[in-house]
């Protein structure tokens, strides 16, 4: 091991991935590090995430999961960000004081962003029935979240203070603005940041890579509202 924790051998990656912004977060993070990496479709729709093989690779039965040649296995996305952003000496912050700007933006990402996003999308855009409390609670609580994040970028360049793991992670999540019933042109400081990184090589290599998909309504079944039961073998 070197000072960074990295094996002497060069590792090979293997990201297990559905279209989402938390497969996207990763995909970008891979490109900016330029690693050797490969990705393997895992087909939520048709319930593979739920079989005894995959269930192995995260308890959870959510992707992405990233494996690597030296017997790494990482499920959730935040920790596969700080994994490789750690392993590889990179895009944690120039310093102790940017160091814990980026985790606190990830964290912040992972735990409002990301499931008040989720659930606007959801009410917006896939619910089976319009439910009016569901989609102004979302929808305005996503407005707030811009907020912050307009707030924050009208101080900094990046959220960390330079580029890192944290900007990764909530661009995906503003990719579908409008599922969450909003508009990035609405936040100045909020859009130059979302112009920025659309400017970046490996931000463009990720989204261009990305296999968009929206669920068909007759899949939701075995993609969405799953109780213990789905954990039970056979």
């Amino acid at each position: 091991m070197n000072e960074h924790n990295q094996p002497s051998t060069p590792a090979h990656y293997v990201l297990h991935y559905y279209p989402s912004p938390n497969s996207l977060k990763v995909i970008i993070l891979l490109q900016e590090l330029g690693l050797d990496w490969e990705g393997r479709y895992v087909d939520l729709a048709t319930g593979e995430q739920l079989t005894p093989t995959f269930a192995v690779l995260n308890p959870n039965r959510k992707v992405p999961v990233l494996e690597s040649s030296n017997g790494d296995v990482v499920f959730e996305s935040g920790a596969i960000l700080e994994f490789l952003a750690q392993r590889h000496g990179a895009f944690m912050g120039a310093n102790e004081a940017e160091r814990w700007q980026c985790k606190q933006w990830l964290y912040w990402q992972m735990s409002a962003l990301g499931p008040i996003g989720g659930q606007a999308h959801h009410f917006n855009k896939f619910a089976p029935e319009k439910v009016p409390y569901a989609i102004r609670r979302y929808t305005d609580e996503s407005n707030r979240l811009y907020g912050v994040l307009n707030e924050r970028l009208s101080q900094v360049p990046w959220l960390g203070g330079s580029y890192s793991i944290a900007d990764m992670a909530v661009w995906p999540w503003l990719v579908h603005a409008d599922w969450q019933g909003q508009r990035v042109s609405d936040f100045p400081a909020l859009a130059a940041w979302y112009d920025a990184m659309q400017l970046r090589a490996a931000v463009a290599a990720a989204w261009a890579s990305y296999p968009t998909r929206e669920i068909a309504a007759e899949d939701y079944g075995i993609l969405l509202n799953q109780r213990a039961d789905v954990l039970k073998p056979g």
